[in-house]
């Protein structure tokens, strides 16, 4: 299903699948971005309209199986234009205080550190130029053959994010 952010003028598509284990339905974002760049996001269907929907945790323990699925998404992307790049932001944790409001619980380190693993387990160095802003939690897999052709450059890529988002994001290797 595709729909455009009004807001920022943005093309998203939305792809669902179900976990086998717990029959939950997640949803995935993938925006689009210029230079052929896809960002990804994702979270359990069961908390869509919460503002806080990417960092709450399921508790169900199949962390791997949903951060594969969306490889997938981005696999079936890959297939059909060669030339893309991916990239992710690990959310915080959140839990609730005393009062049932939500607090942050950790800064996004233990999912930004899965994320590198898996990324790093299953993508050689051929394929995606793997690179992040450790502070922001993003992780990139920026594509060989636009950084080896000079069609995009690392550069390109920091000065797109900080003029898109609020923040220094600084990109290192």
């Amino acid at each position: 299903m595709r729909s455009k952010d009004s807001s920022s003028l943005r093309i998203i598509d939305l792809w669902t699948f179900k976990s086998e284990k717990t029959n939950k339905r997640y949803i995935v974002e993938v925006e689009e971005f210029e230079n052929e760049f896809l960002g990804l996001k994702f979270y359990w269907k069961g908390v869509e309209k919460s503002k806080d929907r990417y960092s709450l945790l399921t508790n169900d323990y199949e962390p791997r199986t949903v951060v594969r699925s969306c490889v997938e998404v981005m696999l079936e992307y890959y297939r059909k234009n060669p030339l893309m790049s991916f990239g992710f932001v690990a959310a915080p944790d959140l839990d609730k205080d005393i009062k049932g409001k939500m607090i942050e619980k950790s800064s996004g380190n233990r999912r930004f550190r899965f994320y590198q693993r898996m990324m790093i387990n299953l993508f050689g160095s051929k394929t995606f130029y793997q690179v992040s802003d450790v502070t922001n939690k993003i992780y990139l897999l920026v594509n060989m053959i636009k950084l080896s052709n000079k069609l995009i450059t690392l550069k390109d890529i920091e000065q797109k994010l900080n003029q898109t988002y609020i923040g220094e994001y600084i990109i290192t290797e």
